[in-house]
């Protein structure tokens, strides 16, 4: 017989610098934090600046989603797909359980063609399989509309593949939700949302090159055309850099930023280019 495991919370010692971003982060967004750079990932992970602006939905009773490093049931040896920690719904009962894990709100008023997409496990526990269901709203007061649903044994770190975002506009959420039926712990990591900015030219072929990426200090480019300018953003569209190269090659210093995930706008004379990167 199953035992019924009581839920845990898995604490890593967090950093001085990573507890001023959340602080800062939750002084100047509040609960009306707004992502408008894309592409952009929610890692999950401590010093992630924008998982603070998750919230939560229960549809039936309380069992809350957590943020861990390991699973609260069928997870020996399972480590995060990147980083440390991921999005854990312990799934811990019979009782049927269900929760969103709602994102912050999404500006794709600007974004064509969005997409979501994310790595997952929901192990089976015989007889039970859990629900992983995927929804979105266009704002607050709008009905969620489910879009996806994954009800099959995945033990490894599988992508969901790209799922398509209908409707976008700029006051957009989506939603990771749970059902459970007492299986294994389901878990979310390495969630992005990610489209086409509208009005600026599509690129057949990456007009410029970069790296190392993952890079802790210079970031090299170079490109067939002059590169005027980049700018760096963070996962919440703050503008935290930027420099003039005016040549078909440069190298920008971001040793100044915290680790994380960026996003590099670099202008040429063709268009503006959108590239993802990551500070070590």
């Amino acid at each position: 017989m199953k035992q019924n495991y009581h839920q845990k919370l898995f604490f890593a010692p967090i950093k001085r610098q990573s507890f001023l971003t959340v602080v800062l982060f939750v002084l100047a967004f509040g609960a009306n934090a707004q992502i408008s750079t894309f592409p952009w990932m929610e890692t999950f992970e401590d010093n992630s600046p924008s998982r603070g602006a998750w919230t939560q939905i229960y549809e039936v009773n309380n069992m809350s989603w957590t943020f861990a490093t390991s699973p609260s049931t069928g997870g020996g040896g399972v480590t995060a797909y990147e980083g440390v920690k991921f999005a854990n719904y312990p799934g811990t009962s019979h009782d049927f359980d269900k929760t969103k894990l709602v994102s912050p709100v999404l500006d794709l008023s600007a974004v064509s063609n969005p997409s979501v997409s994310f790595y997952f496990r929901n192990p089976f526990w015989n007889p039970d399989q859990n629900w992983l269901r995927i929804f979105y709203r266009t704002s607050e007061s709008a009905a969620w509309v489910q879009i996806a649903e994954f009800h099959s044994d995945v033990r490894t770190w599988t992508s969901s593949g790209d799922i398509a975002l209908p409707s976008p506009s700029a006051t957009y959420q989506i939603a990771v939700e749970v059902e459970t039926d007492y299986g294994y712990s389901t878990t979310v990591d390495a969630l992005e949302v990610k489209g086409n900015a509208l009005g600026l030219h599509e690129f057949s072929k990456s007009l410029v090159k970069y790296y190392p990426n993952p890079t802790g200090g210079l970031l090299n480019l170079s490109s067939g055309e002059t590169i005027s300018d980049v700018t760096v953003f963070n996962l919440l569209g703050q503008k935290v850099l930027e420099s003039t190269i005016n040549s078909n090659q440069g190298q920008l210093d971001i040793s100044s930023l915290t680790s994380g995930n960026y996003v590099i706008h670099a202008n040429t004379e063709k268009g503006k280019e959108i590239f993802k990167i990551v500070k070590k």
